[in-house]
């Protein structure tokens, strides 16, 4: 090979080895950082000013809101604002005890990327928000996002079974503003949305995590319908009906069968099935009371299924700058069965929504249980969203009073925000997952030589952090620029204030006389509380 032909072949490789199409070190390096600040979940108000003064043709902030500020800043009079970058995706979690301000952050979160307001920073293209609100209690009220109804458009969607109760307490707090936009329907998926892995997921959930005996059968029918249609075909809710009715389950399988199925079909909008006659021969569940053939009980269900109302098929479709909750506080629905209907409902709400998303998690400690095979099956589908949150378009935020729920969501989380708390425990967990707390306490160790200085140094920190602070952890925020260089946080850690809100705070605590005077409004003495 010529000496010329080699130098020509060595010049097409090196196109490839240059970024934007430059050699230079310095214009490099440029490029690089300016890609990194593009990326990065936070950025510190000094970058976006320096950024600014370059007049950039391709501006690296085109969407941004501020969070809170940097309290090691010594300039408190004029603070300068940490920016959340609402244009990249990325993953928060938040932990901290009850009034400590980690829902305050989640909402302010959600303000930045759902609410257009010059005071906060520039959104040209709001997300469309979801929020997943479970009480086991039924105690603590509407969810705390709700109060985003005085600024923002607010859709809560609950249970059928308990729909009346929940939109009278949704509807009273909306009455606390001038003009709140909110709306309270009844959860209902349209049949068209069920799939295989779906009506899979609701059916097989027990609390041991075992497969309930039932399931094999069902497995069966829905291996069978999938055959059927070449794995290419809706799943046929009619037929599906069908199947089940012409297996002969005993007693003991269709007790807790029927129970699953009544949660799918109310959460269709479909009424429950007559109970068979369960007094037949063999065990099995006897003959059909009216005897009809199960292709007239087939048409009876398509019937039904015919008379969906097909709006019910946008339910779940987000819509930028609107906010949707789905709140499944109900006696009759417990933790696990809740968690499988998020799941289901993530499940739709990402590919149906084509804008910009983000998805929090409200208490999630009610809910997320360790134990709960549900709960692992959800959190399964949450690692995957933050895992491909690029390709989705995604935001995710969990907050919760338990940093233990699964510490998995801790290591994949770009941004941690430890609020004030008091459990040793907690302490614990956050040291293993979180890189800036275990390095420096390491180091603070080594310094004083001392075993165990560097953990009660910062869970003292922890302890006394005030309502609305936290120690913040993100190691690709951008905190500087350095000639040509971004200067990110890595194993840094910052005391962090957050913002006041815009929208209506809803997470107050409720003192005496606070519920008296609320109970005295709605003419409730002591004695009728009582």
């Amino acid at each position: 090979m010529s000496s010329t032909s080699s130098e020509n072949e060595l010049s097409l490789y090196q196109e490839l080895l240059t970024t934007h199409g430059s050699t230079n070190q310095e214009e490099l390096q440029a490029a690089v950082a300016l890609e990194e600040v593009k990326t990065a979940p936070l950025i510190w108000w000094d970058v976006k000013h320096t950024l600014d003064q370059h007049s950039h043709p391709d501006p690296a902030l085109q969407q941004y809101a501020v969070l809170g500020q940097d309290l090691s800043n010594p300039d408190s009079d004029r603070p300068k604002p940490i920016l959340l970058n609402t244009n990249t995706p990325w993953s928060a979690f938040l932990c901290g005890s009850q009034g400590s301000g980690k829902s305050h952050a989640l909402s302010c979160m959600l303000e930045n990327c759902l609410l257009q307001d010059p005071r906060i920073g520039k959104n040209p293209n709001p997300l469309a928000g979801l929020v997943f609100h479970y009480d086991s209690s039924q105690g603590s009220g509407v969810c705390e996002a709700a109060h985003l109804c005085s600024e923002i458009p607010v859709t809560v969607l609950v249970s059928a079974s308990n729909h009346g109760r929940l939109k009278e307490q949704y509807e009273n707090m909306a009455r606390m503003y001038p003009k709140p936009t909110i709306e309270v329907k009844k959860l209902e998926l349209h049949s068209s949305q069920l799939d295989t892995e779906r009506v899979k997921t609701l059916m097989a959930v027990e609390k041991d995590g075992e497969m309930p005996l039932y399931m094999q059968v069902l497995i069966k029918i829905l291996r069978e319908m999938a055959t059927d249609t070449g794995g290419l075909g809706a799943f046929d809710y009619a037929e599906f009906e069908k199947k089940i009715d012409d297996e002969n389950f005993t007693s003991g399988q269709s007790g807790p069968m029927e129970m699953r199925l009544d949660l799918l079909r109310s959460f269709l909008g479909l009424p429950a099935k007559p109970r068979k006659n369960t007094s037949g021969s063999g065990g099995g569940t006897g003959a059909n009371p009216d005897n009809q053939s199960t292709e007239v009980r087939k048409r009876k269900w398509q019937k039904l299924v015919a008379k969906e109302d097909p709006k019910k098929r946008d339910l779940l479709k987000g819509k930028p700058g609107n906010l949707t909750i789905i709140d499944l506080t109900d006696p009759v629905i417990d933790a696990d069965s809740a968690c499988v209907l998020f799941d289901i409902c993530l499940s739709i709400f990402l590919p149906l929504t084509t804008c910009g998303k983000i998805v929090a998690l409200d208490e999630a400690h009610n809910y997320m249980k360790t134990d709960s095979a549900a709960a692992k099956q959800f959190t399964g589908r949450l690692l995957k969203t933050v895992r491909e949150q690029r390709h989705q378009g995604a935001r995710i935020v969990v907050a919760t009073q338990e940093p233990s729920i699964n510490t998995a969501l801790l290591d994949l989380c770009s941004i941690t925000m430890v609020h004030q708390c008091t459990s040793p425990e907690w302490f614990k967990v956050l040291k293993k997952h979180i890189a800036a707390l275990y390095l420096t306490g390491v180091e603070a160790e080594r310094r004083s030589e001392t075993a165990g200085s560097g953990d009660r140094e910062w869970f003292q920190k922890i302890v006394q952090l005030k309502q609305g602070e936290s120690l913040l952890f993100c190691p690709t925020a951008a905190m500087g620029i350095e000639g040509e260089k971004v200067r990110k946080m890595v194993d840094e850690i910052v005391t962090f204030r957050t913002r006041k809100r815009l929208t209506g705070d809803g997470g107050r605590s409720k003192n005496a006389n606070d519920i008296s005077g609320h109970m005295a409004g709605l003419g409730i003495t002591d004695e009728q509380d009582g």
